[in-house]
């Protein structure tokens, strides 16, 4: 596979986990706000999200530069 279609799919699927982890991140906020305590696994799973999508970051940065 060309770099031509990495990137686009590797940017589509970036921009899909970033726009769940912000839905995410709202919901944790207001979680939080309304003083309900969030379960480990959900703070868990969010942090992974976070990692994932700043992997996907480095990805396309070093998939562009070619």
């Amino acid at each position: 596979m060309s770099n031509e279609h990495q990137l686009p799919d590797a940017v589509a699927g970036r921009e899909e986990l970033a726009s769940q982890l912000r839905e995410l991140e709202a919901f944790v906020a207001q979680s939080e706000g309304s003083g309900e305590a969030l379960p480990p696994a959900a703070v868990a799973m969010i942090e992974r999200l976070r990692e994932i999508v700043r992997a996907l970051d480095g990805l396309t940065s070093s998939l562009d530069t070619r």
